[in-house]
């Protein structure tokens, strides 16, 4: 994980435990409509022995005619997790990421 000082007063400024639950609008960067297509996901926050907490993004998918009901969970990295932060209104985050919701 990238530890920059600024991703890390970043990430201090929150206590990393309140955002565990919290709800994520997660989109794709492959999606060009307007709006994009989204799915709602959460923040895990898992503590680990004696390091800092690990903090991942979760979204349950629901079966379908071609497809079995799965979970994914996108970790963080601190720069995810500086991006995830300032997107934040009224306690709901937005997140991007790069390939295919599914």
């Amino acid at each position: 994980m990238n530890d920059s000082p600024a991703n890390r007063r970043a990430a201090s400024a929150v206590d990393l435990r309140e955002l565990n639950g919290r709800i994520v609008l997660v989109k794709t960067s492959c999606d060009h409509r307007n709006p994009r297509t989204g799915i709602r996901g959460w923040i895990e926050v898992k503590e680990t022995a004696g390091r800092e907490p690990v903090v991942c993004v979760a979204m349950e998918f629901p079966q379908m005619f071609s497809r079995p009901a799965h979970h994914r969970t996108i970790p963080l990295d601190d720069d995810a997790l500086a991006r995830l932060l300032t997107t934040e209104r009224n306690g709901t985050f937005e997140f991007t990421i790069d390939d295919e919701l599914v």
